[in-house]
């Protein structure tokens, strides 16, 4: 099935996930809900979101199909998941991206 939306879950006191957040959806060519992981009615929206998100322990990425079933994807592990919906003439950035998050993250 195809991706027709993309939801982004991050803790926004971590810079790198909130680069991510702020900047995916204009790489994406399918609309992208982002979330706070301490939003109280995240559980509620999704409730198939692993726990450590909820926990605000990892950020996650939900490929959300056209039936609404969704596909979590934690940590940058979901920047696979997004590859084919990355806007045409986008996949520079997209990598750029994602390298500045793996760069934050083992520092």
């Amino acid at each position: 099935m195809r991706t027709a939306e993309v939801v982004v879950v991050y803790d926004v006191s971590c810079p790198a996930c909130s680069e991510i957040a702020r900047e995916l959806p204009d790489l994406l060519r399918v609309p992208v809900r982002v979330r706070s992981c301490r939003d109280p009615q995240l559980a509620v929206s999704y409730p198939a979101l692993p726990a450590p998100v909820r926990a605000c322990a990892a950020p996650a990425l939900g490929t959300v199909r056209r039936d609404g079933s969704v596909r979590w994807w934690t940590g940058l592990s979901g920047a696979i998941a997004v590859l084919p919906v990355v806007r045409r003439g986008a996949l520079r950035e997209a990598i750029a991206l994602l390298s500045a998050a793996l760069r934050a993250r083992t520092r």
